[in-house]
């Protein structure tokens, strides 16, 4: 599939199509409906509803009274209180407008009021996702990597996922942070047994020009070693889904260069249970404490549900509301870089992203990332946590006809699934990932 000619992206600012009866609460969208949502979608989704690859309901939220998507109020007054206060330096990085220099923390978006005619506008747009991102602070996951083709589901990896944040946080304000740290990960793969032990560690650092230092240990090496971080778009454990991805995007923002494409409405993955306020979250045990989310007993993709005539990978308990985006296209500064370019959507109230287009250098599609989103809950009154029912997020490979599927395991409370907990600074040194490849 070729890219969309720049003029033809640029004119996506309206609605549905004309000709076709507006999309309703309740309606569900899908080879029938599927003109409705022209315009409304990435054109390599439309496509999976024409053919009934894809189906989903379309919910109105301000119509039915949800609980809206918007971030919560703490982060809405740190947000207020940063307008004017930041700006960007010629490599990128957010610099205080005062000193000329990188700040110390930052809560909230940076860029409150974003201009679209600043040509400063994209990366500053990029900016306030990743200050979304970072505001839900530390956490532990137990997910599962699911591998999948046409005929269903290939192959299962199960990770044991940690973050410790170092801005963005509210429990991030004044942490020891001695190398200028951004965010430390570390991944433990639990399961199958042949990839059993398997860990990788990354640190990023808030410097521009400093990269990512990646250390990984295998089992059979019986030794971490450290390795580049120019692979960061490479697939993970040979999925489809790479270290970029992240949450959505997770490239380094100094790495690359945006181009604001424009504004438009369009459909967005949301979790239902967590719109009707039905998410479950449970104190998360010691050491690290938090809050942990017991994901619902719902079919998450189509592989999930035997009744399913769809593509496995599909988002069948999903699903889709109406929102407000900015397109924005990054380009890798680094010519090695998988992708030539990736076309992302930001909601353009809270910067959380919804659909990623990945193209080689020649223009042509080479993968999706599609990721869900849901309401903040505030379990005890006073710390907001990101949250819901379910949660879905899918790198679909066009060159390969496949997928790969972050999911949740439902209904266990044993699972780690724990949000702004206060993950060990010792956890995420070179030294243990021996201890924890055993």
């Amino acid at each position: 599939m070729r890219a969309l000619p720049i003029l033809l992206l640029t004119a996506l600012v309206t609605g549905s199509s004309a000709g076709a009866p507006p999309l309703r609460d309740g309606d569900t969208l899908g080879p029938s409906t599927w003109e409705a949502a022209r315009n409304l979608l990435p054109d390599e989704i439309l496509e999976h509803y024409r053919k009934g690859e894809y189906q989903n309901r379309i919910l109105d939220l301000e119509a039915k009274g949800l609980r809206s998507i918007q971030n919560p109020p703490d982060f809405q007054a740190a947000t207020a209180a940063n307008r004017g206060r930041f700006g960007l330096a010629a490599s990128g990085s957010i610099v205080d407008v005062q000193t000329g220099k990188q700040p110390a923390f930052v809560m909230g978006l940076p860029f409150p009021d974003v201009d679209p005619k600043d040509p400063q506008a994209a990366a500053k747009i990029v900016w306030n996702y990743f200050y979304a991102v970072w505001y839900r602070g530390d956490f532990h996951f137990v997910n599962e990597l699911v591998m999948l083709g046409r005929g269903g589901v290939e192959r299962r990896i199960a990770t044991d996922v940690r973050q410790r944040i170092y801005d963005g946080a509210p429990e991030a304000r004044g942490r020891e942070n001695p190398d200028n740290l951004l965010l430390q990960t570390v991944a433990k793969v639990i399961e199958p047994a042949d990839l059993n032990g398997t860990v990788s560690l990354t640190w990023r650092y808030r410097d521009a020009d400093t990269h990512d230092s990646l250390w990984t240990y295998v089992p059979g090496l019986r030794k971490p070693r450290q390795v580049s971080p120019l692979n960061r778009s490479d697939g993970f454990l040979g999925s489809d889904i790479s270290i970029d991805d992240g949450p959505f995007f997770d490239g380094k923002p100094e790495d690359f260069t945006f181009r604001l494409v424009g504004r438009q409405d369009q459909l967005i993955v949301v979790d239902p249970f967590s719109m009707r306020g039905e998410a479950e979250l449970v104190p998360a045990p010691p050491p690290d404490g938090g809050w942990r989310t017991i994901w619902k007993a719902a079919p998450r993709i189509g592989a999930d549900d035997p009744s399913w005539k769809g593509l496995p990978w599909a988002p069948v308990s999903a699903v889709l509301a109406r929102r407000p985006v900015w397109v924005v296209e990054a380009t890798p500064k680094d010519p090695n870089y998988l992708y030539g370019r990736i076309v992302l959507r930001f909601d353009a109230e809270t910067y959380r992203g919804t659909w990623a287009s990945k193209y080689d250098r020649a223009g042509t599609l080479l993968t999706s990332y599609q990721t869900s989103t849901g309401a903040y809950y505030n379990p005890e009154g006073k710390t907001w946590i990101s949250t819901g029912g379910i949660a879905v997020q899918t790198a679909e490979s066009f060159l390969y006809h496949r997928a790969t599927v972050v999911l949740f395991p439902p209904r266990d409370p044993k699972n780690a699934a724990d949000w702004r907990g206060s993950t060990p600074r010792e956890l995420f040194s070179p030294d243990v990932l021996v201890r924890l490849g055993r």
